[in-house]
């Protein structure tokens, strides 16, 4: 939904440059719809794509520009929303998560197969301690 409201705006500016209240309505406009900054991210890569896309097909300069204006008004308000440090604070989490969840996986193979390797030795010690002990009576 934000990604064609963008889109929207990129047809109204194309052959033109954003003015200040386009820089406006794009910065509040993601404010206004909730957005995260992973989606902010995932419309500047969007937006790189489509204009790497645009110079192989040695599009319209003025259609490159706008995306390039386009590109640095999302950049600056990816700047001032701080969201380089929030994704890397999201990514640390889940990263620590999933560390966890690993390591709990792991510790229960160890416990598993430690658990089988005790009941071996109790089996080998009891069957040691019983021929002893016939061993014994024998005599």
């Amino acid at each position: 939904m934000i990604k064609e409201e963008f889109n929207n705006f990129i047809n109204l500016t194309v052959g033109s440059s954003p003015t200040n209240s386009f820089r406006d309505v794009v910065q509040n406009e993601f404010a206004w719809k909730g957005g995260t900054c992973v989606q902010l991210d995932k419309l500047l890569r969007d937006i790189r794509d489509k204009i790497v896309a645009e110079r192989l097909k040695f599009s319209n300069d003025y259609y490159i520009q706008a995306l390039l204006d386009q590109k640095a008004v999302l950049e600056m308000s990816f700047a001032s929303n701080s969201c380089s440090d929030k994704i890397e604070t999201q990514r640390q989490k889940e990263t620590a998560v999933l560390i966890t969840k690993t390591s709990i996986d792991q510790e229960k193979k160890v416990l598993g197969s430690s658990k089988k390797e005790e009941n071996i030795y109790i089996g080998v010690g009891a069957l040691v301690l019983l021929v002893g002990l016939f061993i014994v009576l024998k005599k």
